[in-house]
């Protein structure tokens, strides 16, 4: 069994996440750990709590609650929906399964809205099928198995004109696409830290919009759950916020690790952090497509953090780079077998390195 204090070199990450930490953000995470509570402890966490609103535009304080980002959407999913309700998801892709899979977990009923592979989702769809007495939308914003990003604020006006609530996993998207939660009348976004936040993995963020909030509280029961039941988060702050703002043990270094990653995006701007990012993508798929690679993703809704390209032989791609000390992502469903991922997050989101993983890849189509 590998030893882990004596890991042996690894790849560099190009992968569709997680990103590759800063080193400012890496330092933060190797110091020791803090106590999780008291007067420094909870100033650090409130401020972490508000530069996630500030970052998501939502005035309710966002959910920072250890986990992965599916748990995320767990949370948010359970806390909207009481069991045996109808909703709608989108099927972008693998993650949009995976949305339908959690929904069908927590007893509810599913209606597909179907959507083209490399396509966005097409509103007027999930407006036909908001038709049928279903009370809910829930769509991926960003799917990492296509590349593509789909059009969260037309969805958002689709669900309003239905009045029903609309959930986005933004996983793949908050940190790199424009969002804001409450201008854009979006119900709940579930997000992770390990994508377009650039910290580590092991965190899971859950958002409300002011409709959200309204329809946690007009609940008729409280959902079947103790840990990821957003009351009682909301108990901890407010009955134990001056000095224990949260119901477990919180990560202190991961919490950290976000604090620090969130004030260089803060810091930079959150449009020039997207503007930046989009041109990079950019990059991205002009160099795939010059070396005979086309995305999968279809003009106009490439996605920022992931680029996506048809490939015949993924899996030797993937062989030839790590063997350059490169690690990218093959497909998933609907593109397992047949595409490469680019990520393009953390450390190693530079020109200089997707150039280099494009020259690297023509290196090995030329042989």
């Amino acid at each position: 069994m590998p030893d882990p204090r004596m890991l042996p070199e690894m790849p560099e990450l190009m992968i569709a996440g997680p990103g590759e930490l800063h080193e400012e953000d890496l330092r933060v995470l190797g110091r020791q750990v803090i106590a999780h509570y008291g007067d420094t402890w909870t100033a650090i966490h409130d401020q972490t709590i508000a530069d996630l609103g500030t970052l998501l535009g939502c005035a309710d304080p966002p959910y920072l609650i250890p986990g992965s980002g599916s748990m995320a959407l767990d949370a948010a999913i359970m806390n909207l929906f009481e069991p045996g309700r109808r909703v709608a998801v989108a099927r972008t892709g693998f993650f949009g399964t995976r949305l339908a899979e959690i929904a069908a977990a927590q007893r509810l009923e599913v209606v597909d809205v179907p959507v083209e592979v490399g396509a966005a989702v097409d509103p007027t769809r999930a407006a036909e099928a908001l038709a049928g007495a279903v009370e809910g939308l829930l769509s991926v914003h960003v799917e990492t198995a296509t590349g593509v990003r789909h059009p969260i604020e037309e969805l958002a006006r689709v669900a309003a004109d239905a009045n029903v609530p609309f959930v986005v996993d933004g996983i793949a998207s908050v940190g790199g696409e424009l969002l804001e939660v409450d201008r854009s009348g979006i119900t709940a976004v579930a997000t992770a830290t390990q994508k377009g936040l650039e910290a580590p993995p092991g965190l899971g963020i859950v958002a409300l919009g002011p409709e959200g909030r309204t329809r946690l509280e007009a609940r008729s029961d409280r959902p079947p759950t103790w840990y990821l039941d957003l009351k009682t988060w909301d108990h901890y702050r407010r009955e134990w916020g001056s000095w224990h703002p949260h119901p477990v043990t919180m990560p202190t270094n991961l919490v950290l690790a976000l604090a620090s990653s969130l004030r260089r995006l803060l810091d930079e701007g959150l449009d020039a952090v997207v503007s930046r990012r989009a041109d990079l993508s950019k990059r991205a798929r002009e160099g795939l497509r010059g070396i005979g690679l086309e995305p999968v993703a279809a003009p106009g809704v490439e996605a920022n953090l992931v680029s996506a390209a048809w490939a015949e032989d993924p899996a030797a791609i993937q062989a030839h780079l790590l063997e350059r000390g490169i690690m990218i992502s093959g497909g998933l469903d609907p593109t397992e077998g047949k595409a490469i991922r680019i990520g393009l997050m953390g450390r190693t989101a530079t020109e200089a390195m997707v150039d280099r993983v494009v020259g690297e890849i023509e290196s090995f189509l030329r042989r």
